[in-house]
């Protein structure tokens, strides 16, 4: 029997071989369904590949594992056995030449500002527990409303503009995810009148994080589900459906595959683009305005033991073209050598700004004279640098989503052997405890 046999009697297809497509392949082959994965590039992994750069290495994010969901703790713990490390590395703020923890914690802001701004902000937390307003239509107003204005305006409100790329009244209030937790008015009181008292529930810095790099579960992954389950360099260019059935899907070397059950974890815009019929035209113009944020990483290495002891460092402020620093090192002392680091950038953008756009050269130029400005860096430190794009990062979710979203997911849920997982192709923030879970419940279902 051919290859092209086999696929065509497979209980599943997988469109996409990132860390959503796997996660599927992991229940699938755990279930003893018959699967492929057809996976576009010629890597596993998505967007959260380990990438070697010289004597160093860095993942393409800065991903980390947190412990939120027991059986897929299990599941990890088992497929990495030794090579998964516990970490304790929490992340940082960078605010008028200091740095303040992340996530936001009281007893440190206390140490930071100066007493008329802390007493505005117990003030505007106060007034908050009095105000029945609960409609919080956008980040902006969910922000004020968990941190009074004056924090939100301090440490959120500009970061979040800058990562997204719009104003925060136009931002859906579900991007704050796991942010906004844990800060509220009886912390604030019991971090002023409770002597010592350490907000550290709130501190988020212990993770799981793979000896070489985060790459590595994805590696991993592909390994227990087989070469023969996986078909790299296999790009889906057109989904046939016929009488609410997904039939077939055509590669972009004319090879056609027969469906029995679909799951994709393409970009949502991109499923629908693909899709022969096509879809109406409401369906496509809703589809085809779907914004996703990208991001372009500066990968530099410098001849320093250490540059910080954070996992990441943020830069809130307009005029700092980057968003986040993150250390490899600090997650894995493998990472780097020993007396080396390298540091990792991140500039999100669109892929039509010029700065996705510039030449790498331009690109690490520019990096490189904040980093001069704005960090402890000199540019005798600096050994090397590279530069990385990560397209569809992130899904932008305008206050508007909602409704697109639900017109989006009515139309597809017609295909009774369709299903989506994933970032891109769910539109939402997920972590991999999240896919996991969802991709248990998929393959349960089939």
């Amino acid at each position: 029997m051919n290859i092209e046999q086999k696929i065509k009697i497979m209980d599943l297809h997988i469109i996409g071989g990132g860390p959503a497509g796997l996660a599927a392949g992991y229940f699938a082959k755990q279930k003893n369904l018959t699967f492929q994965i057809l996976e576009g590039s010629s890597d596993l992994g998505g967007n959260c590949k380990t990438i070697s750069f010289g004597e160093f290495m860095y993942d393409t994010g800065a991903h980390r594992f947190h412990d939120k969901n027991k059986d897929v703790t299990a599941i990890i713990k088992t497929l990495m056995g030794d090579e998964l490390l516990k970490v304790n590395s929490p992340s940082k703020i960078f605010w008028e030449k200091r740095l303040v923890n992340f996530p936001l914690e009281f007893s440190n802001i206390l140490k930071t500002l100066d007493k008329t701004t802390i007493i505005n902000i117990v003030l505007e937390n106060i007034i908050n527990i009095f105000s029945f307003n609960k409609n919080n239509k956008n980040f902006k107003e969910l922000s004020y409303k968990k941190y009074g204005k004056t924090l939100a305006e301090l440490f959120l409100i500009n970061y979040t503009e800058k990562l997204w790329g719009l104003d925060a009244e136009n931002l859906n209030n579900k991007i704050a995810g796991d942010r906004l937790k844990g800060l509220d008015l009886y912390s604030i009181l019991k971090t002023l009148f409770i002597k010592n008292n350490i907000d550290q529930k709130h501190l988020d810095g212990s993770f799981y994080y793979p000896k070489n790099g985060f790459g590595s579960i994805f590696n991993s992954l592909g390994d227990y589900v087989g070469k023969e389950s996986i078909s790299l360099n296999s790009n889906v260019v057109e989904i046939h459906h016929k009488n609410n059935l997904i039939k077939n899907l055509i590669l972009d070397n004319n090879e056609d595959s027969q469906i029995k059950n679909l799951i994709s974890t393409l970009p949502l815009n991109l499923l629908i683009k693909y899709l022969r019929p096509a879809a109406p035209k409401d369906i496509l113009n809703i589809s085809n305005n779907l914004k996703y944020r990208g991001l372009r990483l500066a990968i530099i290495s410098l001849d320093l033991k250490s540059f910080s002891n954070n996992a990441s460092i943020y830069y809130p402020q307009s005029n700092i073209p980057f968003t986040r620093i993150y250390e490899p090192k600090n997650r894995s002392i493998k990472m780097a050598p020993n007396d080396k680091t390298c540091i990792v950038v991140e500039v999100p953008c669109q892929p039509q700004d010029l700065i996705y756009n510039s030449s790498d050269d331009e690109f690490l130029d520019k990096i490189k004279y904040n980093l001069l400005k704005y960090t402890h860096i000199v540019e005798s430190d600096i050994i090397n640098s590279t530069s990385q794009k990560v397209p569809f990062a992130y899904p932008i979710l305008d206050y508007e989503i909602e409704d697109k979203l639900n017109k989006l997911f009515n139309y597809l849920s017609v295909f009774t052997n369709l299903n989506l997982l994933g970032r891109s192709a769910e539109f939402k923030y997920l972590h991999t405890h999240n896919l996991f879970i969802h991709a248990n419940q998929l393959i349960k279902n089939i």
